[in-house]
């Protein structure tokens, strides 16, 4: 949707999104088998279904084919930053999940938001940074990189709030659990949602600012997480 905002011309756009879905699921891929989950989206995940092996080549494969499809981009001009940019968000996701890996439940609240936007935040901001940069609005790169890195922290927090019971039995990161050091349980809770508003709320006003509504699809994505975060609330 950002691309049709934009006005860029539908192969540049199709090359645009190809990437992201590609590198989406290839981040799936090995965050499931990295984290054990055998399932994904109610069906056995690649590395369940196929095997350990079977699941790194298909991730890689994937990866590969990410950067095959940028080369259908038309604004031959911006095909270098689109490039750069692209190998950043990899490799910035791939250093997140290692801190995930590596992360103990005994980090502060501040290192939890680090590691959530560095394995969140660098593919979700590929879906605004890569249509304005063909479309030649560099200048609002820093914009959506603040805005989306708030979007991704309050995303994983939301996630968070529903799995920490999971999380806890598996040692697995999750700031409910991290909170708990010093809080109570309904506590932790309410400090977990009340940073929720705050993030999507700074994150929607961040992206209003952005040329030709090219945020519009987020903004709702945006509007929708706040509204299930306050029916929680509520409950």
């Amino acid at each position: 949707e950002a691309g049709l905002a934009l006005q860029l011309h539908a192969k540049t756009i199709i090359a645009l999104a190809s990437s992201i879905e590609l590198l989406h699921n290839a981040s799936l891929i090995h965050d499931d088998l990295q984290d054990a989950d055998a399932t994904r989206r109610g069906r056995q995940s690649v590395w369940k279904k196929y095997g350990k092996s079977h699941a790194v080549c298909a991730g890689d494969v994937m990866i590969a084919a990410a950067f095959g499809s940028l080369a259908n981009v038309e604004t031959f001009s911006s095909l270098p930053a689109i490039l750069m940019q692209t190998q950043e968000a990899v490799s910035v996701t791939v250093q997140g999940q290692s801190k995930d890996l590596d992360a103990q439940t005994t980090i502060t609240e501040h290192e939890y938001e680090d590691i959530a936007a560095m394995k969140s935040g660098p593919l979700i901001r590929l879906t605004l940074t890569l249509p304005l940069i063909a479309a030649g609005y560099d200048e609002n790169l820093k914009t959506v990189d603040r805005a989306l890195n708030k979007f991704s922290i309050a995303y994983q927090i939301l996630d968070d709030l529903d799995d920490w019971q999971q999380d806890q039995k598996s040692e697995q990161l999750n700031l409910i659990n991290i909170l708990l050091s010093r809080y109570s349980l309904q506590e932790s809770i309410t400090i977990a949602r009340d940073r929720v508003h705050y993030l999507l709320n700074r994150c929607q006003k961040e992206l209003s600012v952005l040329p030709a509504n090219c945020a519009a699809s987020v903004i709702t994505a945006t509007q929708n997480l706040l509204s299930k975060a306050k029916v929680e609330i509520n409950e």
